[in-house]
This record gives C-alpha cells, sequence and structure tokens, in this order.
C-alpha cells in the first residue's frame, strides 16, 4: 500500500528493476512501463520563486530609461540627475504641450521639469538614495535632498511668444503703461492643472519687468448678481451667492458666511478654510448691463513676477495665496519696447530649504522638515520614494559554533546550504583554518587528509555564475583493494560520493611533489581531476585536487573563491600561511581574511556577468582571528582589496540599538555585524539575486501604487532515474541486498527465483490468466515480483504497478486479471494466499512462466 514510497529516499530511485537474462518482449515493455511511472514519482520539493514588484496606476515617472536604473549609492553615488536632466511629456502626461489664446494670436508651449540642479551631475551631494540617519535618528534607505540644493526646476518653453500690447488702465496703447491687456484672462496648463492669468502688469514704466497673478481651483464659474448655484467639492456642498457688483469690486456669500469686498484678481479664505478667488469682473453700468463675476471656488493664487525680464536672475519668489514660498523663485524671460510685450520662457526654481529624508513610502510633499509643501510649483505633482525593488535574497554568514568555532554559511552550487568550518581557537591568540586536524581547502597546491574540507568552484564558467561545492574527504581504499573507491561527503546535500578509482600509470608535478591522475569528479556539470599525493599503497592515502576545473594538474598556489548560489563572491584567505606577511599593501600577520564582493565585468574583466549598472559594490572584508581567551573574534578591514578602492563600507548603528551595526552596498546586499560584549562577532549578508533598484518616482496627482513582495511557491523537481538502474538477473550480485522490482517469474528469472527462496517447481501457484504482485521482505531491503503464468499476464500486473494510483493496492500481494480491456485488482483468495506462504510464492514452469 505505500508503494512507490518504498523505493524513494529524498526525492531519487534508490533499488533496481531487474528482467531475466533473456527476457520476453512483454517483460521488457512492462519494466519499461514501471521505470517511466517511477520517474514521476521521483521528486523532491523545491520552492519557486519571484522577485516583487511595483506598479504605478496612473501619470508616473519612475527614475531610469531602457538601459538605466537609479542605483542606491554608498561610499559610490549616483543623483537622479545622473539618469536623465530633465522630462517632458514623453515621460509624464502631465507636462503635456498646450496653447495659449490671446488677441494677438496663438502662443503654443513645451513643459520641461528639470531635475536637481547642474551641480549635482558631478557634486553628487543631493538626489540621491542612500542608508544613512535621518535628522530624526532614524537610519534607514531615504531618498535625500540637501539643504541649499536644487530640487528641480520647472520650465514653460512658448515655441511662439506670448504677445501683449502695453496698454493704461483703459486698454488704450501707451509706452508708460503697466497692463498686458491682450495676456489677462488667458489659460494654460501647468503640470496638468488648469490656471486663468487674472493679472498681467508691469510693475513699473521703465519695462522690462512683470507680475502675473493666476488663479485656479476646483470650480471655475460665472454668476449674475443674485444668483444663487450649488457646487459640490469633495463631497461637500457649497451655497454661492453673488450678492454685489461694481465696476472694481465684488461681495459673496458661501454656506452663509459672506466674503469681505474684493477686487479682481484677490481671494479670501472662508471660516471652513476654503478659499474663493476672483478671476473677472464685468460691469456694465447702463440698463440692462450685465452684472456679472466669474470666480474659482476651492482657489489657489500664484504670484509670478521678475523684475528683470533680461536676465535668468532669480531675484523673486513665488508667491502663492500671498505669500512668499521659501526656496521657490521666478525667472520670466522675455521683451519689452514699451509697446509690444513678449514672454518667452518661465522658470520656478525649486531649493531645498532643508535637509529631506524621504522614507521608503514616502512623499517629499510630506516630508516633516518641508514646511511650505507649496515649493513644488502648482503643488500637483511629487517625487515618491517606493523602496528598494524587492529581490529574492540568499543569508550568508560568519556564524559561531560556542565561542572557538567560526563556521561559514552559504548556498551551494544546487543551492544546497552548506555550513563550512571556517576557523577555530586552538589556543591564546592562535586560530586554525578549518577545524582542528581538519583543515579547510582551497588552495591547489595543498595535500588533502582525510577529514578535510575541500572547496571546488568551476573556473570555465563567467565569474559570477560559477558552481561551488566543498566536500569532506573521508578517505579511499589502497590500490590492493576490491574495486578501490575515494568518499567525499557532499557539505551540501550530505550524500556521500563514491567515486572509483584506477592505478596511475603516469605521475606529474603536484604542489611540492608529484602525483598520478587516479579519477574525475563530475559535479555540478564540472570535471576536478584527483590525484594521489601520497603512496596509495595504504588506506586513506592524501590527495590533491584540481579544485578549479581547469584542467590543469594542482602545482600552483591557486587560491579558490567561493560563488555563492545568487552569485556573490567570498575569498577566504589564510593570511598566516603568507610568506611576506601583506595581503594588497595592508599588513596581515594571522587570522583569516574574508572579503565579500559583487563580481562585474565593467571591473573584473569580460569573463564576469554584468551585475550592476554602474555603481560597483565596495567590497566588504573581514579577518577572523583568535583573542588573547582562545575565542574566536572578527573584525573589519578597510582598504585591503582592490574592490574597496582605497575604503570601506561605512556600517551605522541605529538610535536606541546596541552592539551592532548595519550598511547596504550598492548592488542591494545588506550586512548586519553584530558585536556582542562577551561573544563572538557574527555576520550576516542578505544578498540579492539581482540588483535592487531604488524606485524614485515623478508622479502627477492622483496617482496610485500596487505592491507585491517577493514569494517562494511550493513546486516538485524531477530526479532523473539514473541509467542503468534497470538490469539483467545475471548482472545484481546480491538480490537481497538491495532494493528490487523484480519482473518475470521465476521461470524466467533468476532473481525471481532467489527472493521466492529457488522453488523446485517454478510453475507453482501460477495461474493461468492471473498476474501476480508480491512483495518480500529480503534482509531489511524490499522486493517486489511482478509476474504471471504467461508473458501476457505479466505484461497485466505491470500495467497495474506502472498506474499505482488507479487502482487499490494493499497487503503483501494481489492478484490481476483482464477482461476484456479492463484490469482488476484483488486480493488473492485465501487458499492461493495459503499456498503461497506454504510454498514461499514459487511460480510456473520453464516454458510458460515470465
Amino acid at each position: 500500500a505505500q508503494y512507490p514510497s518504498q523505493y524513494i529516499s529524498d526525492g531519487k530511485f534508490t533499488g533496481v528493476l531487474v528482467v531475466g537474462d533473456t527476457a520476453a518482449a512483454e517483460d521488457v515493455i512492462g519494466v519499461s512501463d514501471i521505470a517511466v511511472s517511477l520517474q514521476f514519482a521521483a521528486t523532491k520539493p523545491v520552492s519557486v520563486s519571484a522577485a516583487g514588484g511595483v506598479t504605478a496606476e496612473g501619470d508616473a515617472w519612475k527614475v531610469g530609461t531602457s538601459t538605466k536604473i537609479l542605483e542606491l549609492s554608498e561610499t559610490n553615488v549616483e543623483t537622479i540627475r545622473n539618469i536623465t536632466s530633465f522630462i517632458d511629456d514623453s515621460e509624464l502626461d502631465a507636462l503635456a504641450s498646450g496653447t495659449v489664446s490671446s488677441p494677438k494670436g496663438d502662443a503654443p508651449y513645451n513643459q520641461y521639469l528639470y531635475l536637481l540642479g547642474p551641480a549635482a551631475e558631478t557634486g553628487l551631494n543631493t538626489g540621491f538614495v542612500q542608508y544613512i540617519e535621518d535628522d530624526q535618528d532614524v537610519t534607514a534607505d531615504f531618498l535625500y535632498f540637501k539643504s541649499g540644493e536644487e530640487i528641480g526646476r520647472y520650465l514653460l518653453e512658448f515655441t511662439t511668444a506670448l504677445e501683449s500690447d502695453v496698454d493704461d488702465s483703459a486698454g488704450a496703447a501707451t509706452t508708460t503703461g503697466l497692463y498686458l491687456t491682450d495676456i489677462e484672462d488667458t489659460e494654460l496648463n501647468m503640470f496638468g492643472k488648469s490656471y486663468t492669468v487674472v493679472q498681467a502688469r508691469r510693475t513699473s514704466a521703465t519695462g522690462n519687468n512683470i507680475k502675473l497673478v493666476l488663479m485656479g481651483g476646483a470650480v471655475k464659474d460665472t454668476l449674475l448678481e443674485g444668483a444663487t448655484k450649488t457646487y459640490d467639492i469633495g463631497g461637500t456642498p457649497y451655497e454661492v451667492t453673488l450678492d454685489f457688483v461694481d465696476a472694481d469690486s465684488t461681495k459673496l456669500t458661501i454656506n452663509g458666511e459672506g466674503t469681505r469686498d474684493m477686487l479682481d484678481g484677490e481671494t479670501d479664505k472662508m471660516s471652513d478654510g476654503i478659499t474663493v478667488g476672483i478671476s473677472e469682473i464685468l460691469y456694465q453700468a447702463y440698463a440692462g448691463g450685465v452684472h456679472s463675476v466669474s470666480f474659482f471656488l476651492g482657489a489657489q493664487k500664484m504670484e509670478l513676477k521678475d523684475t528683470d525680464i533680461t536676465d535668468v536672475d532669480q531675484s523673486n519668489g513665488l508667491k502663492i495665496d500671498d505669500e512668499t514660498i521659501d526656496g521657490a523663485f521666478v525667472v520670466i524671460e522675455g521683451t519689452d519696447d514699451n509697446s509690444t510685450y513678449k514672454i518667452n520662457r518661465i522658470h520656478i526654481n525649486m531649493t531645498a530649504d532643508a535637509d529631506y529624508f524621504v522614507p521608503a513610502g514616502g512623499k517629499l510633499s510630506e516630508n516633516p522638515e518641508l514646511d511650505e509643501p507649496q515649493v513644488l510649483f502648482t503643488s500637483s505633482w511629487d517625487i515618491e520614494y517606493k523602496g528598494l525593488a524587492e529581490q529574492l535574497t540568499e543569508t550568508i554568514e560568519i556564524a559561531s559554533s560556542g565561542n572557538k568555532k567560526y563556521v561559514l554559511k552559504f548556498k551551494d552550487g544546487d543551492g544546497e546550504e552548506v555550513k563550512l568550518p571556517l576557523a577555530e581557537a586552538v589556543g591564546a591568540s592562535s586560530p586554525v583554518f578549518g577545524e582542528k586536524d581538519k583543515a579547510l581547502i582551497n588552495q591547489e597546491n595543498r595535500s588533502i587528509k582525510k577529514h578535510d574540507y575541500v572547496v571546488l568552484t568551476d573556473s570555465t564558467e563567467n565569474r559570477g555564475e560559477r558552481k561551488t561545492y566543498v566536500l569532506q574527504y573521508k578517505g579511499g581504499d589502497k590500490v590492493s583493494a576490491d574495486s578501490p573507491v575515494l568518499k567525499f561527503k557532499n557539505m551540501g546535500n550530505g550524500e556521500t560520493i563514491e567515486q572509483t578509482w584506477t592505478n596511475p600509470t603516469s605521475v606529474v608535478a603536484i604542489g611540492e611533489g608529484r602525483g598520478g591522475l587516479l579519477a574525475t569528479l563530475k559535479i555540478g556539470g564540472a570535471d576536478y581531476r584527483v590525484y594521489n599525493a601520497s603512496s596509495v599503497k595504504s588506506n586513506d592515502f592524501d590527495i590533491m585536487v584540481d579544485l578549479d576545473s581547469s584542467g590543469t594538474s594542482p602545482d600552483v598556489a591557486t587560491n579558490i573563491t567561493i560563488t555563492t548560489w545568487y552569485g556573490m563572491e567570498i575569498d577566504v584567505e589564510n593570511a598566516s600561511r603568507r610568506t611576506d606577511g601583506a595581503a594588497n599593501g595592508l599588513s596581515v600577520n594571522d587570522g583569516i581574511v574574508v572579503s565579500f564582493k559583487t563580481p562585474d565585468n565593467s571591473r573584473d574583466g569580460a569573463s564576469t556577468l554584468d551585475n550592476v549598472e554602474s555603481l560597483q559594490a565596495t567590497d566588504f572584508v573581514v579577518n577572523v582571528t583568535a583573542d588573547s581567551n582562545t575565542k574566536v573574534a572578527l573584525s573589519t578591514l578597510s582598504a585591503h582589496t582592490p574592490g574597496q578602492a582605497g575604503t570601506s563600507l561605512s556600517t551605522l548603528t541605529p538610535d536606541g540599538e546596541t552592539d551592532v551595526s548595519y550598511a547596504y552596498t550598492s548592488y542591494g546586499a545588506f550586512i548586519t555585524h553584530k558585536t556582542p560584549s562577551s561573544e563572538p562577532a557574527i555576520l550576516e549578508i542578505e544578498y540579492p539575486k539581482a540588483q535592487r533598484e531604488a524606485l524614485v518616482y515623478v508622479t502627477a496627482k492622483g496617482t496610485t501604487f500596487t505592491q507585491t513582495a517577493a514569494s517562494t511557491t511550493g513546486a516538485v523537481s524531477i530526479q532523473r532515474i539514473d541509467v542503468g538502474a534497470t538490469k539483467l538477473a545475471s548482472e545484481v550480485p546480491n538480490i537481497n541486498a538491495v532494493n528490487s522490482i523484480i519482473v518475470g517469474g521465476p521461470c524466467a528469472n533468476a532473481a525471481a527465483a532467489e527472493v521466492m527462496g529457488n522453488p523446485a517447481d517454478c510453475a507453482e501457484g501460477f495461474t493461468p490468466g492471473v498476474g501476480k504482485v508480491v512483495m518480500y521482505d529480503v534482509n531489511g531491503n524490499v522486493a517486489m515480483l511482478v509476474a504471471g503464468y504467461a508473458a501476457a499476464d505479466t505484461r497485466n500486473a505491470a500495467a497495474v504497478v506502472s498506474n499505482y494510483g488507479d487502482y487499490t493496492l494493499t497487503g503483501a500481494a494481489m492478484e490481476v486479471t483482464k477482461v476484456g480491456s479492463t484490469l482488476t485488482v484483488a486480493e488473492p483468495s485465501t487458499e492461493a494466499a495459503a499456498d503461497d506462504a506454504a510454498a514461499d510464492t514459487t511460480a510456473a514452469d520453464d516454458t510458460t512462466t515470465t
């Protein structure tokens, strides 16, 4: 009833399928069908993982291009402006082109948002994402804007100038006039928000200056004097009555509350906070003349002023609702000949008035240090930071085992977790590499003794995608043994590898001596040659291995770098074994130096994976030692490897935490360094499968986001049944020493006869038209007999076993019969079962039973 679980261990088939040496075709087909069905039972649970993502719904532009992402900054910095200097309607619909229509004609315009200021391209001091501490003593990854530096610059550029005559208050042309009548009451759309120019004036008769008053709002309408109308804004009704109009002023009543007497272009705020603004007053002072007012409800009033339109100096602040906004400056470019006034460009420079730290999930406009969010011109857009892109991660650790040992934990080339002994304190200030009497071997020209740990990395693949495995050498049979083998324990999956070897016919230089090629280990698709390093006439002789799968003999001191499942490189150097006492310029007289690197082709050569866009992740390097109390210890090193670029990755301790510090690399690896006062320090690295992008968005009002986390779901991996699992009976030396599925009865299959006790009459117990499936317990192993009186009966029984999911198989024996095309399975009759027990399940005659 347990079939086929008796034959499956850790997802792999553990047994043999056996047919007779002269098996009938039906037996061969039967065993083939069983093998195929077992292949799909030979499965192992695995995880299927997917990275998370962020999706913007609405009008938004993610900082980046089709070929460039915004990277996380660390010792090296990348700003928003390093991605692109400006965006337009190609990136954000709110920056769509438009046209202003006036009595002087149409004035088309384009809109642009310049990111940061030109100085940010080289100064690299603002507009980047970094793991830092903010002004509230919170340590996290923030989008940072530096006080006094530009956030951005809005530009509205007319392709045909916006023109007006220079008039007096009555609308008559005059060279000393202040009124730009043709520009007043025009409309333009900025950042997706519609505005009406309610005033356009020169500030003095000398010219080359201008003040524009613009107004926009939730509702724009026109009422006649005495009229009443109700408007809905955000679910709140507002009843508006036009009470009074004269030549230059007006009064309204809103939800029973009267406004002050307002002139054209003025605003008034009501007690509930809503603002009303007057955009135009029409008063025809004759019988039957029109008395009306155009107004905005929920109004925003903006004043744009420049006292010299011939330069681009920013000397005038932006005013919103009559309040000057700190950090927002207006520049208007144009010409004025005192007859015709032309506007060519309108700039709004937006500058940080303090250090702004935008957290993951936050908006610049909501930053607590931003006292006036109106600095973001029009308040209809924002800059949002959605955190670092979710990626699948693996955990890499230097962990303590007690206080005398360190182990290096990582996932090998098959994704299996390895716990590699790294160091053991055997005395005061005396660490050993690996464990006491069990060395860690990651250098090719070193002899490997029984119980030593061996690092294998396939150097024929690109860096960053090489496969690393760790084996423990468990000894070898001497040359005089029958079928001698070398034994290794795979430290990842825990399996024992038994590698047959042959006596070498020649010797080559290995290390400081000579040895012969014994065997080739095949792991992870690579070949690793094994040589003897001591006499093979004794058991458990020393060996050397071509640890990098280069195909050359291991006679050079090549250090083998570990590559983890997701591609981090870990270089482990036994510094105490160096003869020069130095490593890349830094003296290290003892200890074990461990460096953690993200390899990339732009820094590490063409045979390296392209892991990062631009910013090279700084190596993180530690020195493992033993202290005076015979405890292992761990400390960070700086300027040790070329990948540290003469510095080190800064770690930060958040406010309120002790004995721990954290850091991010530009690749997105998150490092935790714990330094308890009385126990060995430990290191943990969360390493992503791909570079983590800094997700910064420029958004128009109304944009929303959905976010999915990186996930892992369950699945199964089919474990291949090895070629050779199906054998002839004569190829199995001892059928009782293995798990077996035997197809064919004792008359046709010697293995069946042996399991059944070699009955004198091989036909006894078999009935024409009936197949049998019988389980035997043989010396702690399990044997299944699939047989019948005739070859067709055997094939019927094999069909039931092959389709075991379709039948109820119970007990130790089942009988299979076929009527028409239907197979029927039943327990044997009591008499037949008794006969089976008495005869120890004998079979049929030599000529008919298969």
